[in-house]
């Protein structure tokens, strides 16, 4: 598929173990991290809005509601964002081994954006946790979570082929991410409802992929109903048509690769 065969799903899988083993390289619980610092970060979220501010969404009997609510779209854009970085960063850091090894090297974004899926899977754990406690125990909707999760790896890893090799030539991608993640997070409604924005803007933002990604997580968890299926299936064919001309760009200029690096 795309060009990609079996030896080059192992890889992948190989450079996704080595990734993970070197964020986390030096330190004493190693690995445990990758669980750790996300439980921290929930933990604190909850803490402070659960129990310090007592938000309260409206209509909602509980003070927890208001924090699974925002858990829900936070927690799947942190490791969306995390993965952003972490690919556009993915070729430029294994300079070396593109140098000295043959192999495919646009394997090397798919693995830096599969290390996302482990703060993926805690804040989700974590939520239905979280939702149980709360008195609001997940519904048959939450089938639907896993088909989100795999359309989020999808698209992050399309965005992470262009990101990638774009660093390589233009080393200002680096600063620029960070201060475009921030704007897209608080121009995407995660802090704040949909219903809160313009008119004309909300039109517009039911075509932002990331503001897709995090209502098909709150519709089945928080909402107990099924994603908007169209939207779902826009997101799906701008994923893959993404994709597909980001991975023939990339295999386009990776063999000027070596001397820029």
């Amino acid at each position: 598929m795309f060009g990609f065969n079996k030896r080059d799903v192992s890889l992948t899988f190989n450079f996704f173990v080595v990734n993970l083993r070197d964020k986390y390289l030096g330190s004493n619980l190693g690995r445990v991290w990758a669980v750790l610092n996300p439980l921290l970060m929930l933990g604190l979220f909850t803490f402070v809005f659960g129990f310090v501010y007592k938000s309260r969404l409206p209509g909602a009997n509980t003070t927890l509601a208001y924090v699974i609510w925002l858990i829900s779209g936070y927690g799947p854009w942190v490791a969306a964002s995390e993965a952003i970085s972490s690919s556009a960063m993915s070729v430029v850091s294994a300079s070396n081994i593109i140098k000295n090894l043959a192999f495919k090297s646009e394997v090397l974004p798919i693995a830096a954006v599969a290390t996302s899926i482990v703060p993926l899977c805690v804040s989700v754990v974590f939520l239905v946790i979280l939702m149980i406690f709360d008195g609001n125990v997940p519904t048959w909707h939450i089938i639907w979570v896993p088909l989100v999760v795999v359309l989020q790896f999808y698209f992050v890893a399309a965005v992470g082929m262009w990101l990638s090799a774009l660093n390589v030539f233009v080393r200002d991608i680096t600063f620029v991410i960070p201060s475009a993640l921030t704007m897209l997070l608080f121009s995407t409604p995660i802090f704040y409802p949909i219903e809160s924005m313009p008119h004309l803007i909300r039109k517009v933002s039911e075509f932002n992929p990331f503001y897709i990604l995090v209502d098909g997580y709150r519709q089945p968890l928080v909402h107990h109903q099924s994603p908007k299926a169209m939207s779902l299936a826009y997101l799906a064919v701008l994923t893959t048509v993404l994709f597909y001309l980001g991975l023939r760009a990339f295999r386009r200029v990776k063999g000027h690769f070596e001397a820029v690096l």
